[in-house]
């Protein structure tokens, strides 16, 4: 059976109320299977010797194994995904920073965690995200108006104190994502590490790259 951390996300929400102990050993179990050999590669026959069940069971609950994994990528979609970045924009992004610096390793650290801390959800889900092109147009749309204002004010706040280059706020955000972007892939499909190490020299090479330098 998969690790009870792997539901967190699930358990905060209250996503797991209704459900039975075997309905959640189920759910955890194909967290585990579906991170570890991705969707196509599993079978409900190993979720069910994992989670302790009949194969029935999964049947009976979660109809077939694509019903299953739209019982793990669906709350993210509609209900984790925004609710973080709620969190985000309100506990991170509202804050004025003084310096890129502080503004860059305050938001990369607090992703990371979150990244961290559910690996294997993040996983399953970003991996639907290649190859299905209708959850990729709903995953845009549920990001929060919020969430792009405050990073457009914090981009026009850190020029105004001279730390960020002059460039279109798009770019900016282009380039911080594509950075940012290569070690968490790294970290959730290479088995790259995601050390105190990494996280600062992506830090340091984003100040170096967004910080203004005289000609």
């Amino acid at each position: 059976m998969g690790n009870n951390d792997d539901l967190q996300l699930f358990r905060d929400a209250h996503l797991l109320d209704d459900m039975t102990p075997k309905q959640v050993s189920i759910l955890a179990a194909a967290i585990d299977v579906f991170a570890e050999n991705g969707y196509a590669n599993s079978s409900t026959k190993e979720i069910a010797r994992r989670a302790g069940v009949a194969e029935g069971n999964i049947f009976s609950t979660f109809t077939n194994k694509r019903g299953l994994l739209h019982a793990i990528i669906d709350p993210v979609r509609e209900s984790l995904f925004p609710r973080a970045m709620d969190e985000l924009v309100k506990y991170k992004l509202a804050t004025k920073y003084a310096t890129l610096r502080e503004f860059l390793d305050n938001i990369i650290r607090d992703r990371i965690d979150y990244l961290r801390n559910n690996q294997k959800v993040i996983k399953i889900f970003v991996a639907e995200l290649f190859y299905d092109q209708s959850l990729r147009r709903q995953f845009v749309k549920k990001f929060p108006v919020a969430y792009w204002l405050q990073f457009d004010r914090q981009f026009i706040h850190l020029k105004h104190l001279g730390q960020l280059v002059n460039w279109n706020n798009r770019e900016i955000g282009a380039v911080m994502s594509g950075i940012i972007g290569e070690v968490f892939f790294g970290y959730l499909f290479f088995g790259q590490p995601l050390s105190d190490k990494t996280v600062q020299n992506t830090i340091n090479t984003l100040v170096d790259v967004l910080t203004p330098h005289e000609a």
